[in-house]
């Protein structure tokens, strides 16, 4: 067997222990899955079904280069809670510096006028203005965040009244 470089060997020695790290995939700084909370201005809250997580571990920097890794844990077993109201939604999510986006479908039609992807704008670190729909209807919501940590994935029904997308 030929000798591996030092470098090479400490890099694998560290990818092997993320590898098998009991709760490594899908834990937090905080030791737990993300969560993303969704919820009506002074009404109901839900806790949005997270499909996807990805966490990215930081990267192992040696003379001969640098090594990152990344794991993604999906759940499917959970149902897509629902949420009902006529105007815009918030979205809490407890991490600094990540940015979402939404992703509407109507659950009734399948027309281009009722499917949209838009931007959240940031109202302050950890919470996000989620923007009604674009007509009256019962979407499909996909939450999609991205920051330092990886990237998330979460659904929610939201009923935004009844009209061309219902």
């Amino acid at each position: 067997m030929l000798p591996l470089p030092r470098t090479v060997l400490v890099l694998v020695a560290a990818l092997a222990a993320l590898a098998v790290t009991p709760g490594a995939v899908g834990a937090s700084a905080g030791g737990q899955r993300p969560s993303v909370t969704v919820s009506a201005v002074g009404g109901s809250e839900i806790t949005a079904a997270v499909r996807l997580y990805c966490r990215t571990y930081p990267p192992v920097v040696s003379a001969e280069g640098s090594i990152s890794a990344a794991t993604c844990v999906r759940r499917t077993g959970r149902a897509v809670p629902s949420i009902t109201h006529r105007g815009a939604l918030r979205l809490r999510f407890d991490r600094p510096g990540w940015r979402w986006k939404a992703r509407y479908e109507s659950t009734g039609t399948s027309s281009r006028a009722c499917r949209a992807t838009r931007t959240m704008r940031t109202l302050r670190e950890g919470v996000f203005r989620l923007p009604r729909p674009p007509h009256p209807g019962t979407y499909r919501v996909t939450l999609v965040g991205r920051g330092a940590e990886g990237r998330v994935v979460a659904a929610i029904t939201w009923r935004y009244g009844t009209g061309r997308c219902s």
